[in-house]
């Protein structure tokens, strides 16, 4: 039995999420400092982060469908692909996708980007002619080990054993909206992942 949470992303109504922006006090320090701020993001150069707010939670965590992950691990980048296999016909893959999609239309108004501008916002989903539409999700990485924690029922299972084409389900969750690089970027990371037969 998988330890998952089983939050269903339809528990959520996008336009109910909440920001709190931040400020880099002084970006050229090594100990950085933010301070909470009421400024425009889009013309603010010391804009460093936006805080998401759901009610009083500081992050938004759901359940995936059961999705293939199409080319295993990135060890260079901690990330998985996970696509939205079946989309057009799948109806729960289709509102999962239509979800994430919709959090970053609404996270690119809430910037103040239009369609002149959207280059501007990093998207997590990936569209290409030869497969399904995936999405990148990043596996928190600290104190030289993943923070993630991975299950299959018959035998033990490592986050370094995750290959390509494994099916899986994943509790993921987005906390912030960074700005690096001039782009503004809100990264899907996984906290737990089940693994299919």
């Amino acid at each position: 039995m998988n330890k998952l949470k089983h939050i269903d992303h339809g528990n959520y109504v996008i336009d109910k999420i909440r920001y709190l922006n931040y400020n880099c006090v002084n970006p050229n320090s090594k100990k950085k400092e933010y301070i909470k701020t009421d400024d425009e993001i889009l013309e603010n150069e010391k804009f460093a982060y936006s805080q998401l707010l759901y009610g009083k939670n500081p992050l938004i965590y759901v359940t995936t469908p059961k999705m293939v992950c199409l080319f295993g691990l990135d060890k260079k980048t901690n990330t998985i692909c996970l696509q939205f296999t079946d989309y057009e016909n799948d109806k729960e893959m289709a509102s999962f996708h239509e979800f994430i999609k919709n959090i970053e239309f609404s996270q690119m108004e809430y910037i103040g980007l239009d369609d002149e501008s959207s280059d501007l916002y990093n998207s997590q989903i990936r569209y290409s002619d030869k497969y399904d539409p995936h999405m990148y999700v990043k596996l928190p990485f600290s104190y030289n080990k993943y923070d993630v924690d991975i299950y299959h029922d018959d035998y033990p299972i490592s986050i370094m054993n995750i290959g390509k084409f494994n099916r899986m389900k994943c509790d993921i969750y987005i906390d912030k909206i960074w700005k690096f690089n001039g782009k503004f970027i809100c990264k899907w990371k996984v906290k737990k992942i089940y693994v299919y037969k």
